[in-house]
């Protein structure tokens, strides 16, 4: 439906986003402010889910970026709507290359004319935030990346009205769910601010250079530093074949296992071992060039990791190379991916789950993606959340699994990574990037909060405050058991209540023999009935039936 006269952006997109969210709001309650919760099938909910994606689609570049950013949370989204925005691609159509032009000439002060010996006015790509033109400079073959005219100006208004949406929708819905939602607007906020700023993407690339310069396998391009602005970034053209285009890659004599190997190690190492992450990584941004190297293109999107954090992925990996699921779970713990209250036996049981099909060679992948659903499904009412980190992380897995799967179906991301973190956690443990004088500190720093927090709990049984938590399965192992066990004692007492009926009246019939014959076998099935043991439940976890 066309609008008779145009509508400010805000009211625009109110209009657009209400509806949804109107109907989101009547699944916790059916009748917004009363009602039990509506119950919704799967196809009905796909059907929203294709139509919110379209309409975020036609809401234009935030709400695109905003959707991808949506796409890889499936800890807090349900996973239908979750698969639906994956399918949102950063397709805009090119802006006129005269705005370009006339970006460029308020950079430099100068026309593009003056500064490229050569300018592509057809762009090679565009994208929500901007586009890239082909060019030469000083000789040489450039990428010029051009900001999209007006996208600040856009995203701080739609910023704004999903804000104001968001404590509208928070009056409704459940608090550990909206504070998860709150966060990942500030986090986008954050980024496409970031982003926005070309500045920061050489500033990133730069980074990473020289995170990787001792291996030549991996090149980062280099940008002009003089040429580079706020809403232009000017780089070194590379000619290379995307990751998932196997022909080109065959022509370029690729060998495609050892090529997701290197992207795996690659993550792996920027996660661990450099502390900071190129965070947009999809197909269109990891190329092979023809030296065979693998390359890494837009950087306007990294992420440092704290020192804390590497340190427990450093215990997770290496927890899950020894499959230690104990370990795991306390790495969540410890990276606050859970609420402290969510039942830890639940969490032990899908870790253990999730890891022992992808060791396992004969699970395949539509098995694996099959039961990983399942667990996520589960995961979806519970309030756990992943820190920003691990969330770009997942990105990254989730990319190399696609990639790898389309080569070798039968491709398994842990087996394939075990080698690797076992070879990089022998690097770590011995290149001595700490003195003496820090491992000493680092470790008393661990015995203090080991002391502080053994401290806390004696306080608390002191106090008569600790709580004892029963795994879900266990306390229905242990309620079947008491009903039984309570159906057996009240059959007992039952059975002897009728054994003394029946003595009395042999006894009195004159009959002392049989009554004694009687009771004697009465005495049989009453030790039979009561002194079996009680069979067990079975120990499978709850997504192995």
């Amino acid at each position: 439906m066309k609008l008779p006269v145009p509508l400010p952006r805000s009211l625009f997109v109110t209009i657009k986003l209400l509806p949804f969210l109107i109907s989101f709001i009547r699944d916790w309650r059916r009748f917004i402010l009363f009602g039990s919760q509506r119950v919704l099938s799967t196809a009905e909910h796909a059907e929203r889910a294709r139509r919110l994606r379209e309409q975020m689609g036609q809401l234009g570049p935030s709400f695109i970026k905003g959707a991808q950013v949506l796409a890889m949370r499936e800890d807090i989204l349900m996973p239908v709507y979750a698969k639906e925005f994956k399918r949102l691609q950063d397709r805009v159509p090119p802006f006129p290359t005269r705005e370009a032009m006339g970006i460029l000439k308020r950079n430099y002060g100068r026309p593009a004319s003056e500064v490229f010996e050569q300018f592509d006015p057809e762009p090679l790509a565009a994208a929500s935030l901007g586009q890239v033109h082909r060019a030469r400079y000083k000789g040489r073959p450039v990428a010029v990346k051009v900001l999209r005219p007006g996208v600040e100006k856009l995203v701080a208004t739609d910023l704004k009205v999903v804000w104001w949406l968001t404590l509208f929708l928070s009056l409704f819905v459940d608090e550990n769910l909206m504070r998860s939602f709150r966060a990942i607007v500030q986090e986008y906020a954050r980024m496409i601010g970031q982003e926005m700023d070309f500045r920061n993407e050489r500033k990133n690339a730069e980074r990473l250079r020289a995170n990787f310069a001792a291996y030549p396998n991996v090149h980062i391009p280099r940008f002009i530093e003089e040429l580079t602005t706020r809403q232009v970034a000017v780089s070194e053209f590379i000619d290379g074949v995307r990751i998932d285009e196997p022909e080109g890659l065959a022509h370029l004599g690729v060998d495609t296992k050892a090529m997701i190997r290197q992207i795996i190690e690659v993550y792996i190492r920027m996660a661990v071992v450099h502390g900071f992450i190129h965070a947009d990584p999809h197909p269109g941004n990891l190329l092979i060039d023809r030296e065979k190297r693998l390359v890494l293109l837009d950087f306007g999107m990294a992420l440092e990791f704290e020192e804390r954090t590497r340190l427990e992925l450093l215990r997770i990996v290496y927890a899950v190379t020894k499959r230690d699921i104990d370990a795991i779970v306390d790495g969540f713990y410890r990276l606050d991916m859970v609420d402290a209250d969510i039942n830890r036996g639940t969490l032990r049981d899908a870790a253990s789950t999730l890891l022992n099909i992808q060791l396992d060679q004969e699970v395949t992948t539509r098995q694996v993606q099959e039961i990983a659903q399942e667990i996520l499904s589960t995961f979806y009412r519970f309030p756990i959340h992943l820190p920003n980190q691990l969330v770009y992380l997942l990105r990254a897995s989730t990319l190399v699994e696609g990639v790898a799967l389309q080569y070798d179906p039968r491709f398994n991301g842990v087996r394939e990574a075990t080698p690797i973190v076992k070879r990089m956690l022998r690097e770590i443990a011995f290149r001595g990037e700490k003195s003496w004088e820090e491992w000493v500190r680092d470790s008393a720093g661990e015995i203090y909060v080991t002391a502080r927090e053994l401290a806390f709990i004696i306080h608390r049984l002191e106090r008569e405050q600790l709580r004892l938590r029963i795994h879900e399965g266990d306390l229905m192992r242990i309620e079947r058991f008491l009903a039984a066990f309570l159906r057996r004692l009240l059959g007992g007492i039952a059975f002897a209540l009728v054994i003394a009926v029946a003595a009395v009246w042999l006894l009195l019939a004159g009959r002392p023999m049989l009554m004694v014959t009687g009771l004697a076998l009465l005495l049989v099935l009453y030790a039979t009935f009561t002194l079996i043991p009680i069979p067990r439940s079975g120990q499978g976890g709850p997504y192995f039936k």
